[in-house]
């Protein structure tokens, strides 16, 4: 068995997990919930609630990103769909297992949009302020944005995202800054490493890099094919 098949050892059978599902002529994505059902690795299948597959819009071609909790470290899957097995269950097969700890790599992605960083406390306060950028990247950790002036130094801070979508949403987090350098315009490079975010939030992050990434990795394909 290969390293990438044993994680799906690690996971119970009926494990609820979340899915991100690729919607035909579209870059959306569906987000669902269902059940991990053990097969032989790396094969393995979900198994959905009635109703809730949309078999129709599922583009089978492409991959399909899976989060699961594991108690511990959280990992997401890269599979594709084997087979659409009957109206409630999907036949996959693991393409690639990637850990949160991994996740600032795999899935940081080159997106531009607006982010807000607030302090913690209340702006309408003394020690209130807000400073609104545009992100450079972003991945399911953290993020990297330019501001026009250097935000206050402080532990931590309270970021507003705006996330790329057909429906763009904000999504809130506490985050630390990691590191701030000034450019040649005068503006601010400012990182931030997410520290506390509810998991819907962190989700539609991950699902938002895995579309972008999806479209930079096609673009490259469509240049070098001239």
């Amino acid at each position: 068995m290969s390293e990438e098949s044993k994680i799906l050892d690690k996971i119970d059978d009926d494990k609820p997990v979340r899915i991100f599902l690729p919607v035909k002529e579209s870059s959306e994505l569906l987000r669902s919930q269902c059940l991990y059902q053990k097969a032989e690795p790396p094969r393995f299948s979900l198994l959905f609630r009635a109703g809730c597959l949309p078999i129709e819009e599922i583009d089978q071609k492409k991959s399909c990103l899976i989060t699961i909790d594991l108690g511990g470290p959280a990992v997401s899957l890269q599979a594709k769909i084997l087979e659409v097995v009957d109206e409630q269950t999907l036949a996959m097969v693991l393409e690639k297992s990637v850990s949160y700890a991994q996740m600032r790599q795999y899935f940081r992605v080159d997106a531009a949009t607006e982010v807000v960083c607030k302090s913690i406390t209340r702006e309408d306060s003394a020690l209130g302020w807000s400073v609104a950028g545009e992100t450079v990247d972003i991945s399911g950790s953290g993020l990297l944005v330019i501001f026009p002036e250097d935000p206050p130094e402080h532990h931590q801070c309270r970021l507003e995202i705006t996330i790329p979508a057909p429906s763009p949403q904000v999504i809130r987090a506490m985050a630390r800054r990691v590191r701030s350098r000034r450019r040649g315009d005068g503006s601010y490079e400012v990182a931030y490493h997410f520290i506390d975010i509810s998991g819907r939030h962190r989700d539609a992050i991950i699902g938002c890099c895995f579309t972008l990434q999806r479209k930079q990795l096609q673009l490259k394909v469509r240049v070098r094919g001239g």
